[in-house]
């Protein structure tokens, strides 16, 4: 709580802080791109983890913990790494404009790691491991004998899926969407090594800071940018209960 009042501290010294956040368009839109990019993150990471995270929790095969500890890897790298891996494969030289030069003659997506796309899928890539590995502890607990009785009255995959699998993992659902929301607001390294164009809050909390030493500004928007994503996570939470 002490820095956390410390930030607060500074910010509201300034009488001028929070309103320069609220009344200049370049904070406001960084608040809005950081909370449209952590939503849209979250929401495609818990739908794409839904099916490795079943595998891993209920189904036995060979190789599966050298899978299961390929799937966790991005978890240990940090975010600049994350952008640095991104521009590899997706900046102007990177492997994929490469590969499709070689097979089209066109060298399709280059420069795209310093796009939006680029940027969000740099989320999806440390996201989506967060979001398996917690569904996975979720689905872990998951009565079998549901899906046998779903199963022996017809239900097909689809249906025991719709009908009886996510409505029993709800919670689980809501808490890892609170989980990769929070961990994507606060994202900083990627949008530094990534976003050119495109700003987020994190990013322009640094700017403040390092460029122009503007400590009230950089609390404020520190505070905005900590209670919408306390507001969020709290919405998903209470769903989640």
């Amino acid at each position: 709580m002490w820095p956390l009042a410390r930030l607060a501290a500074g910010a509201f010294s300034s009488s001028g802080a929070f309103l320069q956040v609220l009344s200049a368009g370049r904070y406001r839109t960084s608040l809005v791109n950081s909370l449209a990019l952590s939503t849209a993150a979250a929401f495609v990471s818990v739908a794409l983890a839904l099916v490795p995270a079943w595998v891993f929790a209920r189904e036995r095969f060979p190789g599966r913990n050298l899978v299961r500890t390929a799937v966790s890897l991005p978890l240990t790298f940090s975010g600049v790494l994350v952008g640095f891996l991104v521009i590899v494969m997706l900046g102007r030289i990177g492997a994929v404009p490469k590969l499709a030069g070689l097979v089209t003659g066109r060298e399709w997506f280059a420069g795209s790691a310093f796009t939006l796309t680029g940027l969000f899928l740099a989320y999806l890539y440390f996201e989506i491991p967060r979001a398996v590995m917690t569904l996975e502890a979720a689905f872990r607990h998951f009565p079998p004998e549901l899906d046998a009785a779903a199963r022996s009255l017809g239900a097909g995959p689809i249906t025991r899926l719709l009908r009886v699998t996510l409505p029993y993992a709800a919670p689980a659902l809501f808490s890892t969407l609170a989980v990769t929301f929070s961990a994507s607001m606060g994202s900083f390294g990627v949008a530094l090594v990534l976003s050119r164009r495109f700003t987020v809050a994190p990013l322009e909390i640094y700017t403040e800071l390092t460029a122009f030493l503007n400590d009230a500004v950089a609390g404020a928007l520190c505070v905005a940018l900590a209670a919408l994503t306390f507001g969020v996570d709290r919405l998903l939470a209470r769903r989640a209960a």
